[in-house]
């Protein structure tokens, strides 16, 4: 489908946010005049004193999501930011409101204003979800697709495909890859080569290409982007760095030219002594109502493999600072302490309490107390060993600028068991992006892993 039919779909979104700010008004008029705020009032305004301002307001109100980005498609992927995201743009619709009326006088009711943004909050958020179901269902019927072409089926390519996997919610869809060097590899079909590319964008309809290959030259990229001049094709270059620092990356303009920013050192609110108090707050908690568990998993441990119950094994932490992480033993005696960790929960070297232990993760309830003692934190990058740390590269060196975490977004995304390569990208997202809310977000899409022991070995 046509990217521009697709815009019409995204209309309703607009409509939906108009929609609840109707709403909201009307019923916050309603209970102002006529429900229990009703006792303070002298007289009941009427309605139309109100009304002119209505479509001021709602004007105000669409630019102020537009500007907070809430239009961006990407918001429905993360529906937790979506509504933080939300919250915070009703609250600065709502100061302005407020400033605004100072301004120029008009007489109006706070209680009004402010059971508007109440309810606000919570109808927006409804109606951004229907309209998000609604439209997810005309996806699965092929109706709003992007379909996508990548050309080079090399890492970065590659990297590109999987990202992609994760945007099939709002209607991404993979055509395959084009190379003139590459054969198909599972989950990355190879459908033709770059000579190819005319009679494949028109056989499969193509929406968006994307060319990821560093070796073509900008007249091979100028000409590819020539053969289709007349259809509303977006033609986006990816740069051969992306998959390795694509979580920091940020694009500004000097005069006409742009330019990418690679990395950003700055240091929030969140990242000093409050993320310190909730750390010590939180793994305290769980170490209170966790510690009858520890015990009986000692005593397993003893009894079906012998001592020692836990191990220490070096890991760096922040500022490359060495400290020994704990665990429950879940390998059987003998096992090299630093060789390669398994992959499968069929190890040979795993004991049998030791399978249960790493499937439901509570081998890495003694990490508490490193959370207590200040190593580690709640949610950060993740661990590794000194042998691991010793072969860094200035950059990748960059991950040991926060504490390692118990969770991070290597383990809520599934990428604990890539190469570092693959993951610092993530690490670097979350040490550009620390708050309290991407925290507790991650924190909470724990949860369920480990009551499912997805991903566990």
């Amino acid at each position: 489908m046509k990217i521009t039919s697709r815009k019409n779909l995204n209309i309703l979104t607009y409509l939906s946010d108009i929609l609840a700010l109707s709403f909201s008004f009307f019923i916050a008029y309603y209970l102002r005049n006529f429900g229990p705020f009703r006792i303070f009032l002298d007289s009941i305004q009427p309605v139309s004193v109100y009304l002119w301002a209505l479509p001021f307001a709602t004007l105000l109100l669409l630019i102020v999501f537009w500007l907070s980005h809430l239009y961006e498609e990407t918001k429905w992927l993360k529906p937790i930011s979506e509504f933080y995201g939300v919250t915070k743009a009703v609250a600065i619709w709502a100061l302005l409101i407020m400033a605004g009326s100072y301004l120029y006088k008009y007489d109006y009711s706070r209680i009004i204003v402010v059971l508007t943004s109440a309810f606000l909050v919570v109808l927006t958020n409804l109606g951004r979800t229907a309209v998000r179901s609604f439209i997810q269902k005309l996806y699965k019927k092929g109706i709003g697709h992007i379909r996508i072409l990548i050309i080079g089926a090399g890492r970065p390519g590659r990297e590109l495909a999987r990202r992609l996997k994760s945007y099939v919610p709002i209607g991404y869809q993979l055509v395959g890859f084009i190379d003139d060097r590459a054969t198909n590899r599972k989950n990355f079909p190879v459908i033709g080569k770059i000579d190819d590319i005319e009679k494949i964008m028109e056989k499969e309809r193509v929406d968006e290409v994307y060319i990821t290959d560093p070796t073509l030259s900008h007249a091979k990229i100028l000409n590819i982007m020539a053969k289709y001049p007349k259809r509303n094709v977006r033609f986006r270059v990816v740069s051969s760095i992306f998959g390795l620092v694509s979580g920091v990356v940020d694009v500004s303009r000097l005069e006409s030219i742009p330019s990418f920013e690679l990395w950003r050192s700055q240091k929030g609110w969140w990242t000093g002594i409050p993320k310190r108090i909730f750390d010590i707050a939180f793994s305290s908690i769980l170490y209170i109502t966790t510690s009858p568990f520890w015990l009986i998993i000692s005593s397993a441990i003893i009894l079906t493999d012998g001592t020692p119950a836990t191990l220490k094994q070096k890991r760096v932490g922040q500022a490359g600072k060495i400290f020994y992480m704990l665990k429950f033993r879940t390998m059987k005696k003998g096992s090299a302490k630093y060789a390669d960790g398994p992959r499968t929960l069929s190890d040979q070297r795993i004991t049998s309490i030791g399978k249960f232990l790493r499937k439901t993760s509570l081998d890495e309830l003694p990490q508490l107390i490193n959370v207590i003692k200040g190593e580690m934190s709640m949610v950060g990058p993740r661990p590794e060993m000194p042998q691991k740390v010793a072969k860094y590269s200035p950059w990748q060196a960059k991950r040991l600028e926060a504490k390692p975490g118990l969770t991070g977004l290597w383990q809520i995304l599934g990428r604990k068991d890539l190469p570092l390569e693959e993951n610092l990208e993530y690490d670097f997202y979350y040490l550009n992006n620390q708050s309290f809310i991407l925290d507790m977000t991650i924190i909470v899409k724990t949860i369920p892993l480990i009551l499912s022991g997805k991903g566990a070995y």
